[in-house]
């Protein structure tokens, strides 16, 4: 009895031996923590604002023939490898608007209305809603290149003829209000020039503009954003890479086109049916993009 049981317990210490071999060896274990993944910010700051963004052309009176020129500032303030920059015209639509203010009070012109009180014959007070719609003309010179009977200069339009822009011819503005677009070439932007008149402001003022160009710094034109307004407001196009925290600038230059009539060579009367556009409004809206790959 006494030889079983020794054997009992040898055996036992030998299972015993044989489980204790699975944990022989070192182990070293190290841990890393505070991992994460988070994506990037970007952010395209326009006159130094998001929306609604600070670029706007706005002018009143605008002339034939004359340029109207705008500075936009365009800012990458994101957290990624910068992207290229897009500007897109849209929306683009005009109205007729013809109305003039007179002691704080608008007057359309229509022809025939006689107020007294120191008002022009043919003016009235505009009514609510205008102005807008056909018949409502800024001058006499809109209302006789829209639809004619009436004189330019010492000739008589009659009201058929050929060059004649039509009744409500607002709609013909962003036919002839042309805008071409220009940047910076690549490297040459704001802050790097060391430009005393550089202020940070976010937006480009003249004195800033013909310093910049007094450098030595040229501008490179869009060719997807020249031409007219009505035209270029299919094409959203390229201005270039904008690197992060990065700053550059935008020329916009507006123009106000003539319309020719091929009848009249003499160049004193052949521009007469511009006086169609008169008062007009085109409205639009630009749309600026950073695309990050």
């Amino acid at each position: 009895m006494r030889n079983i049981l020794l054997s009992v317990v040898v055996v036992s210490t030998l299972v015993a031996a044989g489980l204790g071999g699975t944990f022989a060896g070192f182990v070293d274990t190290e841990i890393s923590e505070d991992n994460f993944v988070k994506a990037g910010i970007s952010d395209l700051l326009v006159n130094g604002k998001n929306d609604p963004i600070g670029a706007k052309i706005q002018y009143t009176h605008a002339m034939p023939c004359k340029s109207i020129d705008f500075w936009i500032d365009l800012y990458n303030w994101g957290v990624c490898q910068g992207g290229m920059v897009y500007m897109h015209f849209m929306n683009v639509q005009s109205m007729e608007s013809g109305t003039k203010r007179h002691n704080d009070v608008e007057y359309v012109y229509d022809g025939v209305a006689s107020v007294g009180g120191g008002i022009p014959d043919g003016y009235r007070p505009v009514l609510p809603g205008e102005p807008a719609g056909p018949g409502v003309w800024s001058s006499e010179p809109e209302k006789i290149a829209e639809v004619g009977d009436g004189y330019v200069l010492d000739i008589y339009i009659p009201d058929d003829h050929p060059c004649l822009m039509g009744e409500d011819y607002g709609s013909g503005v962003s036919e002839h209000l042309g805008v071409h677009i220009m940047v910076p070439l690549k490297g040459q932007i704001g802050e790097e020039l060391g430009d005393p008149d550089y202020n940070g402001d976010g937006m480009v003022d003249d004195v800033e503009e013909v310093r910049w160009a007094e450098e030595g710094n040229r501008w490179v034109q869009i060719a997807g954003l020249a031409g007219k307004l009505a035209d270029i407001e299919c094409n959203k196009s390229p201005l270039g890479f904008l690197a992060t925290q990065e700053r550059t600038w935008v020329h916009v230059d507006v123009h106000l086109q003539q319309i020719a009539c091929p009848d009249w060579p003499d160049e004193q009367t052949k521009w007469w049916p511009t006086n169609a556009l008169q008062g007009d409004v085109a409205y639009w809206d630009m749309m600026f993009e950073l695309t990050t790959d």
